[in-house]
């Protein structure tokens, strides 16, 4: 079963990239550290499953050298367009771009050395059939990294009435689509449940004062605001009254921004013989 556009909330393509740019750089760097400290090295192979616009794509392409291969899936053409521009501007030559379902993307079985995504299990109706898929890829004693969040850390101090309000719509779009926005606390129990060995993870939380930081959750609510109207959880009204408010809490610098729980979490592909 083909996840579809339909089951997406968020923009896609150009109209996408600055939020997927913003989420890079509030997010970017944990992973990446993760990732080198698992050893992501020159002639390896990787494939990023739920690549967006690429941010992480160009990552692994430069990492892995011409020696090296990436596979990038998304369910979108237009965010693999994104994603082909950017590789080609950038000179890289060693992606592969799939347009596929992350719950079976077409790539050959036990084939890569990491298997990776963000922000992609919270999107499926089915996470773990995904990450079934994800550790089916990878090669024994290679690795399966995912990263996610936990929407109910997302808050504000002092409190807010427009981000208490914000972080209701967001979980009650999330129990509408039947998808998790709790899914990062869990990555550990779903990854071993995929059958991946030598399970660990790693969380951080950020706060802003100031800042386009500040403003990314607040850029992602009203990306996915239609869904909410449409479905009726807010009226247009409302909506236009609450991203005013949000608007001046982003400005006031009293007013601090603590995003939800990220969390990254990565397993091994367990040997022969071998748990």
């Amino acid at each position: 079963m083909k996840n579809t556009v339909s089951t997406y909330p968020l923009a896609t393509g150009e109209l996408a990239a600055a939020r997927l740019a913003l989420i890079d750089c509030v997010c970017g760097v944990p992973g990446r550290e993760v990732m080198r400290s698992l050893g992501v090295l020159p002639g390896m192979r990787v494939a990023d499953i739920g690549c967006g616009t690429g941010e992480t794509t160009r990552w692994f392409a430069s990492q892995v050298g011409q020696r090296g291969e990436v596979a990038a899936v998304d369910f979108s053409a237009d965010q693999l367009r994104v994603t082909r521009n950017r590789l080609d501007l950038d000179g890289h030559r060693n992606v592969r771009l799939i347009e596929a379902s992350a719950y079976s993307t077409g790539l050959p079985k036990a084939a890569f050395d990491l298997v990776h995504c963000r922000f992609l299990l919270c999107h499926l109706e089915r996470p773990a059939d995904a990450l079934q898929e994800m550790a089916s890829l990878v090669k024994p004693g290679g690795w399966v990294v995912c990263m996610d969040f936990d929407v109910r850390g997302l808050q504000t101090y002092p409190p807010t009435a427009c981000y208490e309000r914000m972080c209701e719509l967001i979980a009650m779009n999330g129990r509408g689509r039947k998808v998790d926005y709790e899914i990062a606390v869990k990555l550990p129990t779903m990854l071993a449940s995929a059958g991946l060995a030598n399970i660990d993870v790693e969380t951080f939380q950020p706060a802003y004062l100031r800042g386009e930081e500040k403003r990314l959750w607040e850029y992602t609510f009203m990306e996915a605001s239609p869904t909410m109207v449409g479905a009726g959880f807010i009226s247009a009204v409302e909506l236009a009254q609450l991203a005013q408010q949000l608007g001046i809490a982003a400005e006031d610098e009293r007013v601090m921004v603590v995003h939800p729980l990220y969390a990254v979490s990565w397993g091994q592909k367990p040997r022969s013989g071998h748990r």
